[in-house]
């Protein structure tokens, strides 16, 4: 959709736009309106900065068809942990008082980091963001997640799109928790007069059209990539036939415009941006074997155990990957397997009417979809083609220590979290 004709909004100040999110996001706006995008960033140089924002952009703009517009993209230096961002206070008091309207992407993505530790971002951090929106009185696109079901997430229960305390609880769920919190920050501002809309996409995928996704361009990507990559290499899966949320990056970016842009009718407004039409894990893995994988399944007890014990070997070593480590450290942290299965669904009924009249849409996730998906993850070199999948994995009867990834107790925070299914 293509907005140049239909908002008089010139000024935008982003943050997270280095995301898998964020960058989408930028993408949707330098390409359907006039504005200039204000980006938050943490580099050290307006120059490194506005190199790094580009880089993302170009990740989803292969062609670089926006290469002419990129001098709308204007780095600002500064710190979401920060007072006033960072800013010193004319620059802060300047910039608010120019902007027409902030989305805020931006979050600590740690898998499984404390809350202490991402509370400083996610809701101090937007709490900083709400103070800028008010002191210039703009309105605020927050990005939230659908993970603010919390432990609902494993009983029968459907979260509405107005919903946000449903005495849901979080214990071990600290990223939820802070989405939570700073939704609870945002209702509360309400009360001061902040114009603000809400949107809880679901697992964020690849551009729906050309299947681009920065799949080596930031420190933390989605698990359901991470997943693909070791179903691939291994070629052994065990089986779930739980709900599997796929929401392209293009249609979550032509949504969040949307809502933002028509604030006059969303405000105070929270919106699902998962997929209407959830598939199962089940069915990921027949649209795998449908492109061409070989994807051999196994007992759920055969897979789980040898999982653990590291008895999956591939070139003579037991294979390891991100998804592997936190599937291994779920089930170790977890005495009752049961209590791992995800039941809980998302209602869509509010956004499938705001969206009704116009020609932004959810995708089927479909073999059409995910082939996307997979050509561009071939090309770029993530996972091999299906005629060059071997050698895959081998259950071996010897046992391994394990040592878990360091890199899941840490994370960068200018992206979007997005819990796929992991059990």
């Amino acid at each position: 959709m293509n907005y140049r004709n239909l908002t008089s909004v010139r000024n935008i100040f982003l943050t997270g736009a280095t995301g898998v999110f964020g960058a989408r996001l930028l993408q949707e706006i330098l390409g359907t309106t006039d504005a200039c995008v204000y980006c938050l960033s943490r580099e050290e140089s307006v120059e490194k900065a506005q190199k790094q924002i580009e880089k993302l952009l170009f990740v989803y703009d292969e062609e670089k068809k926006l290469s002419g517009e990129t001098w709308r993209i204007i780095p600002v230096l500064g710190d979401l942990s920060k007072d006033k961002l960072g800013l010193d206070d004319d620059s802060f008091d300047e910039l608010a008082t120019t902007m027409e309207l902030v989305f805020h992407s931006a979050a600590n993505v740690s898998l499984i980091a404390s809350y202490e530790k991402l509370s400083v971002v996610n809701v101090e951090g937007t709490k900083k963001i709400i103070d800028f929106c008010l002191s210039g009185n703009t309105p605020l696109l927050y990005v939230s997640s659908f993970s603010v079901i919390g432990d609902n997430l494993y009983h029968d229960f459907t979260l509405m799109e107005d919903d946000l305390d449903v005495g849901q609880g979080f214990e071990e769920m600290g990223y939820e928790k802070s989405k939570f919190d700073a939704e609870s920050a945002l209702h509360a501002s309400s009360r001061r007069g902040l114009n603000w809309a809400i949107i809880r996409p679901g697992n964020i995928w690849g551009d729906e059209k050309t299947g681009c996704y920065p799949l080596f361009e930031t420190k933390v990507k989605g698990i359901y990539y991470e997943m693909i990559k070791s179903l691939v290499e291994m070629g052994y899966t065990y089986s779930s036939d739980e709900d599997f949320d796929i929401s392209p990056a293009s249609y979550v970016a032509e949504a969040a415009l949307y809502i933002a842009l028509n604030i006059h009718n969303t405000n105070h407004q929270t919106y699902h941006l998962t997929s209407t039409a959830p598939i199962t894990y089940n069915d990921i893995v027949d649209l795998l074997i449908a492109y061409g994988y070989t994807i051999r399944k196994i007992s759920d007890d055969e897979y789980f155990e040898a999982l653990y014990e590291e008895r999956f070997v591939r070139d003579g070593a037991p294979y390891r990957s991100t998804f592997t480590d936190l599937l291994s450290i779920l089930i170790d942290d977890d005495d009752d397997e049961d209590e791992l299965d995800e039941q809980g669904k998302y209602d869509t009924s509010k956004i499938t009417r705001l969206l009704q009249d116009t020609d932004i849409k959810c995708p089927a996730s479909d073999l059409t979809l995910m082939s996307k998906y997979l050509d561009y993850a071939v090309k770029r070199g993530w996972i091999s083609s299906p005629d060059k999948q071997l050698p895959l994995a081998e259950i071996t009867e010897e046992i391994e220590n394990k040592i878990f990834m360091e890199h899941l107790y840490d994370a960068d925070f200018e992206e979007l979290d997005t819990n796929a299914v992991l059990s």
